[in-house]
């Protein structure tokens, strides 16, 4: 009898022990499942975005290159006016001299006459000369002076090193996007700046031989040391704050993979607000490929201000790094591990019950910095696979939950 007592007791053991194993192994499908769609809405959400403002840059240069061959048509219609009147003032010019062929008064006369027509015939010809400068000044046919920047369509994306970035989302008829190449100057040392002084002097004793070619090749070796970076200006926006708060939210995902980082790509935490005008620095890491190729650090500097906003893309030195782990001197609160959330009482969890046996703990994949701290992140579930909340163990001995309404963390007491 005792022993078939004692398997029961062990079937019986066996069986919640496969049924636990089973529920875990449900709350990981779940959330595997919850991942997936959360990923699929994201990016048909960024695809119907990308749509729309391609759809309206595409109606914004149909319309423009409309108005410019409008405005060409009406060019050329003019020429033509011009060219019939100069015809016709030369018609009748030459009409009057063989008039004035006959007889010698009549040739004093004639030549009277076509005096004077000639001096019309002038008039027509300057003012034909003027307007054709006047079109060739307002054209900038000048060689010497620079043409404006055209406005061109919001991108989709930007391209960086032949990645593609998602852009900042902008679309609106009123809202003009500029993109151009800026050349970083490069900082000059004191032996340079010297040597650059003796070059000088060099040059303007050896005559204007010297003097002519030594910043010529200067300039060559600048070309061939810095790379020009890519700048997008945007202008004639509603609301620029919104716009790059809500940029740097989805840049910050595990998809997109940026981060907000100081000008030492130290990653740092984003602000809580964001002022009127200001600027901030995302950037990721890449990773190389087999061959060693690749690698580098993806840069986004934005700035604002006003109805104004930029991005500038970089690739600059370095890599993107997480600050130094706080050691156990260092921190006066005893570090906690999931053993300690498994023993804790479920009321200072916020949960029903008088044990902690009654619910399944999942820690999740990946930490987060909260307050400065690094974190883990532990999904609870209740009885039937139920979600009873999200839970956050930081390193430096402080619990936290997650309030999904607020989308913010509640920190608790363990004691």
């Amino acid at each position: 009898m005792k022993q078939d007592k004692a398997d029961k007791i062990i079937q019986k053991a066996e069986l919640k022990a496969k049924k636990a194993a089973q529920q875990v192994e449900a709350a990981g499908k779940k959330a595997e499942a919850a991942r997936r769609r959360q990923e699929a809405q994201a990016q048909k959400k960024a695809a119907k975005i990308a749509n729309a403002a391609t759809k309206k840059a595409a109606a914004k240069t149909k319309k423009a290159e409309a108005v410019a061959k409008k405005a060409q048509a009406a060019a050329q219609k003019a020429e033509e006016k011009k060219a019939k009147a100069l015809a016709k003032v030369a018609a009748k010019t030459a009409a009057s001299r063989k008039e004035g062929e006959g007889g010698e008064a009549g040739a004093a006369d004639g030549k009277k006459k076509g005096k004077k027509k000639l001096l019309l015939l002038a008039i027509p010809v300057l003012a034909a000369a003027v307007a054709a400068g006047a079109f060739f000044f307002l054209k900038g046919g000048g060689e010497e002076e620079e043409a404006p920047l055209e406005p061109i369509a919001a991108p989709g994306e930007y391209v960086l090193n032949e990645a593609h970035i998602t852009a900042l989302p902008v679309w609106g008829e009123e809202v003009l996007v500029y993109q151009e190449e800026v050349l970083p100057e490069p900082a000059a040392g004191p032996e340079e700046e010297a040597k650059t002084g003796e070059d000088t002097e060099e040059g303007e004793a050896s005559g204007e031989e010297g003097g002519e070619e030594a910043p010529a090749e200067t300039e060559a070796a600048e070309e061939e040391a810095v790379a020009p970076k890519t700048l997008y200006r945007y202008e004639g926006l509603k609301d620029p704050v919104s716009l790059v708060s809500a940029y740097v939210s989805v840049m910050s995902t595990e998809d997109a993979g940026f981060s907000v980082v100081d000008e030492t790509l130290l990653r740092i935490d984003p602000p809580e607000e964001y002022a009127a005008s200001g600027s901030l620095q995302l950037a990721r890491n890449v990773p190389q490929a087999e061959d060693g190729s690749g690698g580098g650090v993806h840069s986004l500097l934005l700035s604002w201000e006003g109805n104004r906003c930029s991005v500038l893309l970089d690739t600059p030195d370095g890599r993107v790094h997480d600050p130094k782990p706080e050691t156990p001197a260092s921190s006066s609160a005893p570090r906690r591990g999931l053993s300690d959330l498994e023993s804790i009482h479920p009321s200072k969890l916020g949960l029903p019950g008088e044990s902690m046996e009654a619910y399944t703990l999942i820690p999740q994949e990946g930490s987060f910095r909260i307050a400065g701290s690094i974190s883990t992140r532990v999904n609870i579930y209740g009885e039937n696979n139920q979600f009873a909340g999200s839970y956050f163990l930081s390193t430096d001995g402080k619990l936290y939950k997650l309030d999904e309404a607020a989308n913010a963390v509640v920190e608790l007491d363990w004691e």
